[in-house]
């Protein structure tokens, strides 16, 4: 007997997939037609899948090709192709092999009947539940075309935006590194060294030595327990984190440091006007796009603010009185909320505010690099201040000695 793996379609389209035990291809699919299944591929499962293998993607799908796919979609679309042919043609010029299998099973469920939404929800980690739930309205609406614009532009916002708090990050990354290098290397090379000299000497040490001298054999005699305790510390904290309670605590806390929770903030006030109106412009219900807008927010308390005000709204109260009475929604949000609820044109008004925070949080994040930098010199300045004062000290006073 030979394991086969097969693709087969039951009696409402979807796929099913699996290993079956038999003698021959011909066996398989004969065991399939009993099951009531459509043979779609058979496989002899022996050796390295090498189709799989090249669907293997740390990360997922990369933002680019779903940036590429929102855009040239919206265009076929838009030039009056329908909708199996554009994805025919997606499936064709697609490079990434995950991506190109993604695309081929969601043209065979629409060819079943299916929408283009339903379809992408049969695949799992492709598109979140926002813009699955855009491209649901705009095919309701008949405006696919402007919402696969809308979502190209909004895909390309977040990857940009993530690509600068990354590059903002590196310098005071590798800055942090060096003075954990550099402390390391003294507390491991330098001290001991310098440890053994002044054993010799007999004199009375000054504090700064001695307490740099049991720094350094502590770290050189029970590194392991050192490692134990961080490597402790880090799972325990990680725990927590994932906790509900740990979660909001950690977000609540965040918001109050100083520089990075004005980023935070921004980047959540950002996230909120932009999304929202978003979600409006495309037709969807306000209560629908309020639960979507604060499902896809990272802080708990900006999210908690947001589901209360859906509360209140769904009794019949207007949005800008909840908003306002958060001291995490600045002023300026709920006033113009206000506004876009008198006239009529929220969404409008939301877009106008999600470019003043993404103008904001593009400074804050420019700025990163230049306002962290300091602080992490300070820090390292003291650090090597500290242990140079403990290993000079003592010879400054042997001298005086001496002479």
């Amino acid at each position: 007997m030979k394991k086969f793996k097969y693709s087969a379609r039951d009696v409402n389209g979807k796929v099913v997939e699996g290993e079956i035990e038999a003698r021959d291809p011909n066996a398989v699919a004969d065991i399939l037609h009993d099951r009531g299944l459509i043979v779609v591929t058979i496989k002899e499962g022996m050796g390295i899948d090498w189709e799989k293998l090249n669907e293997i993607n740390i990360g997922g799908i990369p933002m680019k090709d779903k940036v590429v796919f929102m855009r040239q979609m919206a265009t076929m679309v838009g030039a009056g192709l329908p909708l199996t042919r554009s994805l025919e043609i997606m499936v064709q010029q697609a490079s990434n092999p995950l991506f190109k299998r993604v695309l081929a099973n969601v043209l065979k469920s629409i060819q079943s009947g299916k929408t283009l939404a339903n379809s992408f929800r049969e695949q799992e980690d492709v598109f979140d539940e926002i813009t699955l739930n855009l491209i649901e309205a705009g095919e309701e609406s008949g405006n696919l075309e402007v919402v696969l614009t809308k979502l190209a532009v909004e895909l390309e916002e977040k990857n940009a935006l993530g690509s600068k708090i990354k590059s903002a990050m590196i310098y005071p990354a590798i800055i942090l590194l060096i003075i954990i290098a550099v402390i390391v290397l003294m507390m491991f090379v330098l001290v001991p060294s310098m440890a053994e000299i002044y054993q010799d000497f007999d004199a009375e040490l000054p504090f700064a030595t001695r307490a740099l001298m049991s720094m350094s054999d502590f770290f050189v005699n029970y590194w392991w327990a050192v490692l134990t305790v961080l490597l402790v510390l880090v799972v325990g904290i990680k725990y927590y984190l994932d906790t509900p309670k740990g979660k909001r605590n950690f977000d609540k806390l965040i918001l109050k440091v100083p520089v990075i929770g004005g980023i935070v903030s921004k980047m959540q006030l950002s996230q909120f006007t932009r999304i929202l109106s978003l979600l409006l412009s495309s037709g969807l219900s306000i209560i629908k796009a309020i639960e979507l807008t604060a499902s896809s927010l990272g802080n708990e308390m900006f999210r908690d603010t947001l589901m209360e005000a859906k509360d209140e709204v769904e009794k019949g109260g207007p949005l800008a009185i909840p908003i306002a009475r958060s001291e995490y929604y600045p002023l300026l949000v709920s006033s113009m909320i206000a506004v876009g609820e008198e006239t009529g044109e929220i969404d409008t008004v939301l877009a106008k505010v999600s470019e003043y925070y993404k103008d904001e949080v593009n400074t804050a994040t420019e700025n990163l690099s230049s306002l962290l930098e300091p602080v992490f010199l300070i820090i390292m300045g003291l650090a090597i201040g500290f242990i140079a004062m403990a290993v000079y000290m003592p010879m400054f006073q042997l001298s005086s000695a001496i002479g």
